[in-house]
């Protein structure tokens, strides 16, 4: 007779965790707010120390000759799509002799073929390569999860310029924050990435799709008159941290920046978080419009001065039963 306790198929420890950390890493993160802050005067922080705008999007794939939990990384700087400085192949798997989750980063041979991570369905083991002393090693602590390269194990260069990568990350379910360092192996000295202790603090972006309209101010003109005056585009996606997008009026050229930044005001003590958006016209000194919402907000909306915009949460339904709202 075997004992029960022997037959039983053994169970993966991190089993629940690996969905509950690639859930928290799925998405888009954006350090937008630590921009802001860091460039606040009351927050005296010297030029030379304050951080650069960084989003990064984790794109969840369906590979699994790789494995069950697959993502694309794609990172940009400086709110600039077109600036990518980072693209990855990234699998996570249990690994129980390191008693931790072990993130593979794996890099594309043909990085233009892969850019926004939508050719890569028939991706195959030949069109990525990873270098295993540079995997990152998470564990759970409290209600984060924390990762980070063994030390110095992630080396490269030449001669005096030959040096080793601190990968360091911490990540919630609506934080992430990120210490991306090298350092010169012959003297342990700082050489690029991340100053010491001085981390990129990102934040879980959402999306929100807008209708924007420009409307005639002339109150003579006629419904017909007033209804083929009025320009409407419809469908733009912007996320809630620090995006934009831009939009020309027809009648006279003028274009103007929307802006939607979720805020979280580290100097005020009363109602300090919430969702700003603003139409500031290309050129003018403020906005033309702007209005201010309560964080959870799934629709934002306003009217003014003939310009209007109406934008909702992605994965919000108009039609939601108050029965299914009440239980959220």
């Amino acid at each position: 007779m075997v004992p029960l306790a022997l037959a039983a198929p053994y169970d993966d420890p991190f089993k629940r965790d690996l969905l509950i950390l690639t859930d928290w890493f799925e998405g888009e993160f954006d350090n937008s707010e630590q921009v802001w802050f860091e460039n606040f005067d009351a927050a005296n922080i010297p030029e030379e120390d304050r951080s650069k705008r960084i989003h990064t999007t984790h794109m969840r794939l369906d590979l699994p000759q790789f494995g069950d939990h697959v993502f694309y990384v794609e990172e940009y700087i400086d709110n600039d799509p077109t600036q990518i400085i980072r693209q990855r192949f990234v699998t996570f798997e249990s690994d129980l002799e390191a008693n931790a989750i072990r993130m593979k980063q794996g890099f594309f041979k043909d990085t233009e073929a892969a850019l926004g991570g939508q050719n890569l369905g028939g991706l195959t083991a030949g069109d990525v390569f990873f270098i295993d002393t540079c995997d990152v090693f998470w564990t759970r602590e409290a209600g984060q999860f924390v990762g980070g390269m063994k030390p110095k194990a992630c080396v490269f260069g030449e001669g005096e310029k030959r040096r080793y990568s601190v990968h360091d990350m911490t990540l919630s379910d609506n934080d992430y924050w990120r210490v991306d360092s090298t350092y010169l192996l012959k003297d342990d000295s700082f050489y690029l990435g991340n100053k010491p202790n001085r981390p990129s603090k990102m934040r879980k972006a959402d999306r929100f799709t807008c209708d924007i309209t420009f409307r005639p101010e002339d109150m003579s003109l006629s419904f017909q008159e007033f209804r083929e005056q009025t320009q409407e585009v419809k469908g733009l996606s912007i996320h809630s941290e620090g995006g934009e997008f831009s939009v020309v009026r027809d009648s006279d050229g003028q274009s103007f920046t929307y802006l939607m930044r979720e805020k979280e005001y580290p100097f005020y003590d009363e109602r300090p978080d919430f969702i700003y958006f603003s139409v500031k016209a290309d050129g003018a000194n403020r906005s033309s419009v702007y209005t201010v919402n309560d964080i959870e907000s799934r629709r934002i909306g306003v009217q003014s001065g003939g310009i209007g915009f109406n934008c909702h949460r992605d994965g919000y339904e108009f039609r939601e039963l108050k029965s299914v709202l009440d239980q959220q």
